[in-house]
C-alpha cells in the first residue's frame, strides 16, 4: 500500500457510484472531511483511494419535492439553518442543526450526510431527524433506493462512504399545529452533548394528548427511539405530571448509557430523562401557543 493514497474527484453521481463498484475495498469517500481526516492523520485509518464527492453539485440543494423536504447530502449546517424552507417545513431540524458543536468552522464546512454517515453518537442532527421520521436516499452502482433513517442506522451493511453513497434526505412537513423541541446538555457552547432531546407533540384543546414523538441522543452508542414506548400517555393531560413520568422512563430506556468525559454513564442516563422532560414540555408549551 502507498503512504498516500490515490485520488479521485468524480463530476456526476453515477460516475462516483460506478467507481466505488469498481474499486472495492481501501477506498473512500470524503466530502467535509470532519471525520475521514483526523482518522488518517493520526495513523487510525489507511486507505488506497479517495473519492472526493465535494463537486457533485446535484447533493447540494434545499428544495420541496412533492410536498417534501429533500435536503441533498453535501448541504450544509450553515445552509440549513439560514433556508427559508427548512424552517418553514422542519423548524425542529433547522434548530437542532444550529446547535452543533464545533463553532462557525464546522457550520460552514460540515454536510447534513456526513454527519448521518458517520454515526457518531454524540452528533445533534439524526435524533431529530428520528422523531420527524425522516427517509434517506442511499445510491450504489445498481441504483438509488430509498429508506427510512431509522431502519438505516440499523444495518450493518449499508456500505455508505465505501461502496455507496447518501444522496439526500426526505422530510414530511411537520404538522400544523404541532409544537416541537430540542434540548442539548452541553458544558460551552459549542461542545458535544451529555445527553439531547427531540420531541415533537399535539396536545387538544381541552390540554390532553394527542401525539408523541421522542427520541435521545448523547447517551448511548446509538439514539434511543422513544415514540412507541410513550403510546399509553395518549389521552391524559400533557402536564408536569406526566413529564415526570416520562422523564423516568426515558431514563430508565438507556440501557448501556455512555462513560468518557462528557459524563460517567449514570449521569448521562440521568441527564437523558431530563433533557427528555425540557424537551417535551417545551414542545407542549409550543403546541399550546400554535392553537392560539
Amino acid at each position: 500500500m502507498s503512504l498516500y493514497p490515490q485520488y479521485a474527484r468524480p463530476r456526476k453521481l453515477e460516475q462516483a457510484t460506478a467507481l466505488l463498484g469498481a474499486l472495492g475495498t481501501g477506498t473512500m469517500v470524503i466530502a467535509g472531511g470532519q471525520e475521514l481526516m483526523p482518522s488518517m492523520n493520526y495513523g487510525k485509518l489507511a486507505l488506497e483511494v479517495i473519492v472526493d464527492i465535494t463537486g457533485l453539485a446535484e447533493l447540494r440543494h434545499i428544495s420541496q419535492d412533492d410536498g417534501r423536504l429533500s435536503i441533498g447530502a453535501l448541504t450544509t449546517h450553515r445552509e440549513i439553518q439560514d433556508s427559508e424552507i427548512a424552517n418553514q417545513v422542519a423548524p425542529l431540524l433547522a434548530f437542532s442543526v444550529s446547535q452543533v458543536g464545533g463553532g462557525w468552522q464546522v457550520h460552514n464546512r460540515g454536510t447534513i450526510g456526513g454527519n448521518i454517515v458517520s454515526m457518531h453518537p454524540l452528533y445533534d442532527i439524526v435524533p431529530s431527524l428520528l422523531a420527524l421520521d425522516a427517509e434517506v436516499e442511499v445510491c450504489d452502482e445498481s441504483g438509488a433506493r430509498t429508506t427510512k433513517l431509522a431502519d438505516l442506522i440499523q444495518d450493518t451493511k449499508h456500505g455508505l462512504g465505501v461502496t455507496s453513497i447518501l444522496s439526500r434526505v426526505l422530510i414530511d412537513p411537520m404538522p400544523s399545529g404541532c409544537g416541537w423541541a430540542y434540548e442539548k446538555l452541553k458544558t460551552t457552547h459549542g461542545a458535544y452533548g451529555s445527553a439531547n432531546a427531540a420531541a415533537i407533540v399535539r396536545v387538544a384543546a381541552d390540554g390532553r394528548l394527542e401525539s408523541v414523538s421522542m427520541v435521545l441522543g448523547a447517551a448511548a452508542d446509538r439514539p434511543v427511539v422513544m415514540t412507541g414506548a410513550l403510546g399509553d400517555l395518549l389521552g391524559r393531560l400533557a402536564d408536569e405530571v406526566m413529564a415526570a413520568e416520562l422523564e423516568a422512563r426515558c431514563a430508565a430506556a438507556v440501557a448501556q448509557p455512555l462513560s468518557d468525559h462528557q459524563g460517567p454513564a449514570e449521569y448521562r442516563r440521568a441527564m437523558a430523562g431530563m433533557m427528555a422532560r425540557r424537551a417535551f414540555l417545551k414542545a407542549v408549551e409550543r403546541a399550546a401557543n400554535a392553537r392560539s
